[in-house]
């Protein structure tokens, strides 16, 4: 594994996605990307490193970011917050938004779901709002996002293996929001709030909206260090006040923006905004 590109590449990686690849792990190039170069009649690493640089082959660029990108995800990933999600972030936005008796007792609720990969993150959450929070399901907007464009296809489709549904999902809720199909289970969504998929990149894409609660897991992770301080930065334009960010369980805003309270609620941690100008940690409300 020598070849005199793979830096290169890597650099234009980079700038594309945001991922941070070290030496050590260009062994992935090799193992990834032939098919990309077979398909588009691409003979060597330092001509498709022309082509990514050129820019004008917009399918060979998604084919080569589909590739190096990791789409590891299952239902009800690290189960915790979701408890929190159901049962303190949402209560206490319930507090402060009420607005009288009514249809219009509240307020739409944003959720943007930033790196939804096949969508078992953003159908968790539905999942969760029409379990706990059934009041809000018709007024709840979620906004699933994702670089790559056949994850995101996925999503849409809502249509999973047995294997990927045995990963994380309760019995109770594949009987409750799924039609049992061959091989696995289609997601019922009227049941469930309307969520929006679509393909976005978080490096070089705005934010598409102001949001109430932003889950952004397991993507600053494989960021470089300055385009991680970027997608804080471009998460916290993102927020409404008071609105909460959820990263990953090995992702932490700690050393690097202090414009958030770290929030807890049993083993689940996640971020608020600071309207109240305090310390990071020195803020901490009752956890159940």
């Amino acid at each position: 594994m020598s070849d005199q590109a793979f830096p290169a590449i890597a650099n234009a990686i980079k700038r594309l996605t945001g991922l941070h690849i070290e030496p050590e792990k260009y062994y992935l190039f090799e193992h990834r990307f032939p098919e990309v170069m077979k398909e588009h009649g691409v003979s060597s690493y330092a001509a498709l490193l022309h082509e990514i640089e050129k820019g004008t082959n917009q399918k060979l660029i998604s084919r080569v970011i589909e590739k190096i990108t990791t789409h590891e995800t299952r239902f009800f990933r690290d189960e915790s917050i979701f408890d929190a999600l159901v049962e303190q972030i949402i209560p206490e936005w319930k507090e402060r938004n009420f607005q009288g008796a009514g249809d219009g007792q509240y307020p739409p609720l944003k959720i943007w779901s930033a790196a939804c990969s096949t969508g078992q993150e953003p159908y968790s959450i539905a999942m969760m709002l029409a379990e706990f929070h059934l009041q809000l399901v018709r007024k709840t907007q979620i906004i699933a996002t994702d670089i790559s464009e056949e994850s995101v296809a996925k999503a849409v489709q809502g249509r999973y293996t047995s294997f990927e549904l045995s990963r994380g999902l309760p019995e109770k809720f594949r009987k409750k929001f799924f039609s049992e199909t061959d091989g696995g289970a289609q997601i019922n969504r009227t049941l469930l709030p309307a969520i929006e998929f679509k393909p976005m990149n978080l490096v070089t894409e705005p934010a598409p909206d102001r949001f109430d609660i932003i889950f952004c897991r397991n993507v600053a992770y494989y960021f470089a260090p300055d385009l991680r301080l970027a997608l804080f930065q471009k998460m916290k334009a993102a927020l409404k006040p008071e609105g909460v960010l959820v990263l990953g369980s090995a992702e932490s805003l700690n050393g690097i923006l202090t414009d958030y309270v770290l929030r807890e609620f049993g083993l689940a941690r996640y971020y608020e905004m600071n309207t109240a100008n305090v310390t990071l940690f020195a803020r901490k409300k009752k956890t159940e």
